[in-house]
């Protein structure tokens, strides 16, 4: 990281004291690109929000002018993964192309409208890490006014919460395979009901094999296969009661594994 700039304006003294790694990247930040201005020249509005967000402990991000440049303070900042801090005064659309098409219409609301919008366990399809990944956030996105009363930036609060909606959905997934298989009364209603279960579960699994083994332990029997697997193992899924046993299934595992 370059090193700070010096401050030319007493007024922006108060916006980078005791704020954090992000208040010292803010100061280092080329603030002459055009969709960002210098600080003292930007609208008190902006300011203020800068100072609530670089002095707060939760994730807050501010989107600001036309390019909605991205400003974001230590706790915004691990929402971004590898991003951070290559996004700061990025424009929006630029740090999220992948999921620009989502929250755009969002920002239009805020930007044109004037309209705060909240978002609940919002699924994002995020690539922050160098892969897609289901993400999910409660946020808001708030009007920030100057003071003609125009819109001149978007405030950003939001709380993840991927790890809680995808526990709670497996949770589920869990109750209703339990409540749904113990009234079987053979294997082969077992296994339906299982099937059926985990088919409602596409968001998580794509595809599911079950198998039986004999009571002797000494061979395995595809009991039922489901869904997309046709498509992934390149060849008709086997129904109930077709004998498909994977590599290796004929010999008994060895003693204590």
């Amino acid at each position: 990281m370059s090193d700070p700039a010096p401050d030319h304006d007493e007024r922006l003294r108060g916006l980078w004291a005791g704020a954090g790694e992000m208040g010292t990247r803010m100061r280092a930040l080329d603030w002459s690109r055009p969709s960002l201005g210098a600080p003292a020249d930007r609208p008190q509005g902006l300011r203020s929000a800068i100072s609530i967000c670089l002095h707060s402990r939760f994730p807050i991000a501010i989107y600001w002018g036309a390019d909605l440049a991205l400003l974001y303070d230590d706790a915004w900042s691990p929402i971004l993964g590898e991003k951070h801090p290559w996004a700061l005064g990025r424009p929006g659309r630029e740090v999220w192309p992948e999921i620009w098409d989502r929250i755009a219409p969002l920002f239009e609301r805020v930007t044109r409208g004037g309209e705060g919008v909240w978002q609940e366990d919002e699924l994002l399809p995020m690539r922050r890490h160098g892969y897609t990944e289901e993400c999910c956030f409660n946020f808001t996105f708030s009007p920030i006014l100057d003071e003609s009363g125009r819109v001149g930036g978007v405030f950003n609060a939001v709380v993840e919460t991927t790890y809680r909606v995808i526990g709670e959905r497996w949770t589920r997934v869990l109750r209703l395979l339990a409540e749904r298989t113990a009234g079987g009364r053979s294997m082969a209603e077992v296994c339906d009901a299982a099937t059926a279960t985990l088919r409602e579960a596409g968001a998580d699994l794509p595809f599911a094999l079950l198998y039986l083994l004999a009571e002797d332990g000494g061979e395995a029997r595809r009991a039922a296969a489901d869904w997309p697997l046709a498509r992934v193992a390149g060849r008709p899924a086997c129904g109930l009661g077709m004998s498909a046993a994977p590599p290796g299934a004929g010999r008994r595992a060895p003693a204590g594994s």
